[in-house]
């Protein structure tokens, strides 16, 4: 239980989240289907988190180095600060993956129908309006 108050424990602790914001970015480079709107929304809330991470790993790195060296009064100041830019970058990054969520999400016209034209359509849906029918022509004329 020891290892988890160094910070060689915190980093371990840390790196479950490290790897899902490095993976989601990476996907999120890659993933070309996503709206780019949506795409730019995504690479930037993933990177405050990362950038957030970043800065708790380097805090847990230094507090203690802090609390040896420096005065009290100021190593609190100092976690106080990273403590409030963590507060701040934490829902930012958050808000924008969620706006890239739903981002980029277009609403079907009215008039289309309920699933993609040329695939069966589901069980049980109604059957899809029928296509504008052309009256015959007469073949002769008078």
């Amino acid at each position: 239980m020891r290892i988890f108050g160094s910070p060689a424990g915190q980093l371990l602790l840390q790196l479950p989240t490290l790897m899902v914001l490095v993976t989601g970015l990476v996907l999120a480079l890659v993933h070309r289907r996503l709206p780019r709107t949506g795409r730019g929304l995504l690479l930037g809330g993933v990177a405050l988190l990362l950038l957030a991470l970043l800065l708790n790993v380097a805090w847990v790195l230094t507090i203690t180095h802090a609390y040896r060296t420096w005065n009290g009064t100021e190593a609190l100041r100092f976690g106080m600060a990273v403590g409030a830019l963590q507060l701040l970058l934490h829902p930012a990054g958050l808000a924008l993956i969620i706006a890239a969520a739903l981002t980029g999400r277009r609403v079907p016209s009215p008039d289309a129908p309920p699933y993609p034209t040329g695939w069966p359509a589901p069980a049980g849906a109604p059957p899809p309006p029928p296509a504008a029918v052309i009256p015959p022509q007469p073949t002769e004329r008078p």
